[in-house]
């Protein structure tokens, strides 16, 4: 995918990276060095938060478009899930 940015405030990005790569980690294979790459047999997918904006950046890469498609539904709805529930928590 292109990089697709995933409006969040300042206040909460860093959080909700910090849950993901807790999350990712402990789940599948990961890498959390600025943010956490999610490894895949077929794919990959990506989060961190931008240092110069109010937003997660994500992306995804995989063997089929179907597949990066589940790679995308299964990681932003995690990402959205910790969002949520961080904002719900601090607001």
């Amino acid at each position: 995918t292109p990089e697709i940015r995933l409006d969040c405030p300042e206040s909460v990005k860093f959080k909700v990276v910090e849950q993901a790569q807790e999350y990712f980690s402990s789940h599948f294979s990961a890498v959390t060095v600025d943010g956490v790459r999610v490894l895949f047999d077929d794919g990959w997918g990506l989060v961190r938060a931008s240092n110069t904006q109010p937003v997660l950046v994500l992306r995804f890469e995989a063997d089929s478009p179907e597949r990066m498609e589940e790679i995308r539904a299964l990681m932003e709805g995690k990402i959205q899930e910790f969002r949520g529930r961080i904002m719900q928590s601090t607001g």
